[in-house]
């Protein structure tokens, strides 16, 4: 899991800053959010100044997010969809590949043309299971829309939203059709830093340009959020950190009960053994290596145990992956961590059965019934 959380956050990038009205917080108990929740939202006004006046903006995209809309083809129709509303240089920062068409020109951009584009399963389901929908044309916001472009299928990601069942449109579109400067809308401008530029100076040149526009006199709070990814990976380290705890402690019952199972049953392995033991060593067999014999067998049971439980894991992540739409790891550090502590179980487990068959008395273990 914490392997395609990572994956997932390398493809947002690294170096970039995330103006918006809400800060980032985990699991804050003092997250003071009736403060935050009359803070003007982000406009194109604001992402002109920042790429003009930051020195430090790369590039830099507006978007902002219109849920809970209904887009209609034919006798097909799709409710609540997530739909972004995003700047032209959306596709400099996303890393989009098309299944068919294309993503939104400048020009288009700049003059609000009605075009839309589609994530895979949006058009699938629109179409009958045939992504195929360019040049034609579907309903949005109560408008006609020409569907330009179909996003090739992404999958799931435990962060970052997936282009799978999103629909794209134009800013300058969506600015026709609704209120931009409501405070209940989800708008961002995403500022990738350049080269050799530090997130910290960043987010102090973007916090200079926007405090001066939105005249803030110098003792007043910030009336926006600077945002950075790793505010997320510190809150999900966190988490990974407990889901560890408490995995350690299960496993840890789980072993203990097990190796008392498991030395249970060398005990009564060596109590039906007994005369076969004293005939061994009647015929010469050290103690050293009816220690051994046991020993082995412990080892080679908790082993095909150990081997047992790590197909049962693999089968299950397969399962996972397929009812999800997740990609899961099971690496090889986790397989040799398991062989190795099934090992060690088996040893611990069967030390002391072993020990007591291997200090028997021949006579006495032959005569044993």
């Amino acid at each position: 899991m914490k392997q395609h959380l990572n994956n997932s956050l390398n493809k947002l990038g690294n170096n970039f800053v995330i103006v918006e009205k809400w800060p980032w917080a985990f699991n804050d108990p003092n997250y003071a959010w009736w403060k935050y929740l009359n803070r003007p939202v982000p406009d194109m006004e604001e992402l002109r100044l920042i790429e003009n006046n930051v020195e430090g903006c790369r590039v830099a995209y507006l978007s902002v997010g219109a849920n809970d809309q209904t887009i209609k083809y034919k006798n097909s129709n799709i409710e609540n969809v997530s739909s972004l509303a995003v700047s032209k240089d959306y596709t400099l920062m996303n890393d989009l590949s098309f299944e068919n068409g294309r993503f939104i020109s400048p020009l288009e951009d700049q003059s609000g043309a009605p075009c839309i584009v589609l994530g895979y399963n949006v058009a699938s389901q629109l179409n009958n299971d045939n992504p195929n929908m360019i040049g034609k044309n579907v309903e949005l916001f109560k408008r006609k829309m020409n569907v330009i472009g179909v996003l090739k299928k992404e999958g799931n990601r435990l962060f970052g939203d997936s282009h799978d069942d999103m629909i794209l449109v134009s800013y300058n579109f969506y600015k026709s059709v609704a209120d931009i400067h409501d405070l209940n809308l989800n708008a961002s401008i995403k500022v990738d830093a350049k080269p050799n530029v530090s997130i910290n100076t960043l987010k102090s040149e973007i916090s200079r340009v926007l405090r001066g526009h939105r005249k803030l006199r110098p003792k007043q709070e910030d009336n926006f959020a600077l945002n950075q990814l790793s505010v997320l990976k510190q809150g999900f380290d966190g988490i990974f950190v407990s889901l560890n705890i408490g995995g350690f402690f299960i496993g840890l019952l789980s072993l203990v009960v097990g190796t008392f199972g498991i030395a249970n049953i060398l005990f009564v392995s060596v109590r039906e053994r007994t005369p076969q033991i004293g005939i061994k060593k009647a015929l010469g067999a050290r103690n050293f290596f009816i220690l051994l014999e046991f020993l082995i067998e412990s080892v080679v049971l908790c082993l095909l145990g150990g081997l047992i439980g790590i197909a049962l894991v693999f089968t299950l992540l397969l399962i996972a992956e397929k009812v999800f739409d997740v990609t899961l790891y099971l690496s090889l550090g986790n397989i040799l961590f398991g062989v190795t502590v099934s090992v060690v179980i088996g040893i611990l487990a069967g030390i002391i059965p072993a020990v007591v068959a291997s200090r028997m008395h021949p006579v006495d273990a032959i005569r044993f019934r």
